[in-house]
Formats: structure tokens, sequence, C-alpha cells
């Protein structure tokens, strides 16, 4: 049987749209971040496997800008945890 506390945030998320939002906001950034993620180790492997200086740099560049982005979705994931918006 569920516990009280459950049963009040379940109840809680079928009655505030803000709720839902904010969840429905959390389950795709996760995904996109999770995504990021992937890219941004596939460049890894591209950059190490480049012989091309030239290229590197350029493959180097999205990287970091890659890295950044993905940090500041990983803040935001955070807010969102946490509650607030």
């Amino acid at each position: 049987m569920m516990k009280l506390k459950k049963l009040l945030d379940k109840l809680d998320l079928l009655l505030s749209p803000e709720r839902r939002q904010r969840d429905v906001k959390k389950r795709k950034l996760k995904e996109l971040l999770g995504n990021m993620k992937l890219h941004e180790r596939e460049l890894d492997s591209k950059f190490e496997n480049s012989s091309d200086e030239e290229e590197r740099a350029g493959l180097h560049l999205k990287k970091e800008i890659l890295h950044q982005q993905r940090k500041k979705g990983v803040r935001l994931l955070r807010e969102l945890k946490r509650g607030k918006e």
C-alpha cells in the first residue's frame, strides 16, 4: 500500500499544471542532455582520430561550445529538481 506522502504527491501532480509542466520540462531536458553527452563523446573520438590540425581545432571548438551548453543545461536541471523555475 502506498504511503500517504506518495499519494499526496501523485494527487498534487494531477491537480497542479505548473508541476506537470515542470516534470515534462525535466524529462525533456534530461533526454536532451543525454544526447548532448553522446555527441560530445563522438566529437572527442573524432578529435583523437584526426591528424589534420585545422580539423582538430574546429572539432575542439565545437566540443567546447557543446560542453558549455551542456553545463548550462545541467545547472537548469538541478534548479528544476529543487523546485525552482
